[in-house]
């Protein structure tokens, strides 16, 4: 593997683990790797233990067109490959996605349709998922016997 997508995958491996540490969403991790992607190929950028509900947010600059997609590892792997995000741009896009499972994800980079090497920068900026706040507990349901106790004239305290 090359250098950079060493450093993409360090990158983003301590970011989630930041998140995971409880670390403010201030501190959200960031990173970026320059790529070439030759005529005719595809690729990828391995984004390891993204955690469930984290938000990663891309901008991938490119001099030229070409196709992109965001798939899960476990997808990958049971041959039933469904992008969390797919498009096909010419020289910028932008998107965010909130990881639905905790898992590798691949940043995938599809030049198959070009004629030249097309230089990419991809910026991919990871933070953790909010957390919900717990909630109150359910109230009864209106007619349900809680209510009838009371309707009868037996309030109890």
């Amino acid at each position: 593997m090359p250098r950079p997508l060493l450093a993409l995958a360090a990158g983003l491996a301590l970011g989630c683990a930041m998140a995971l540490a409880g670390v403010p969403s201030a501190a959200a991790a960031t990173a970026q790797v320059t790529i070439d992607v030759p005529a005719g190929k595809v690729k990828s950028v391995r984004l390891r233990h993204l955690p469930r509900g984290a938000q990663v947010g891309f901008v991938i600059i490119a001099n030229g067109k070409l196709g992109v997609a965001l798939v899960g590892g476990k997808q990958l792997k049971g041959g039933k490959a469904r992008a969390l995000f797919r498009a096909a741009f010419s020289r910028r896009i932008s998107f965010k996605v909130a990881i639905p499972a905790s898992d590798d994800y691949y940043l995938v980079l599809d030049n198959r349709r070009g004629a030249a090497t097309i230089t990419v920068t991809a910026t991919v900026e990871a933070e953790a998922g909010k957390r919900k706040a717990p909630s109150a507990p359910a109230l009864p349901k209106p007619g349900g016997k809680f209510d009838q106790t009371r309707a009868a004239g037996g309030a109890r305290a």
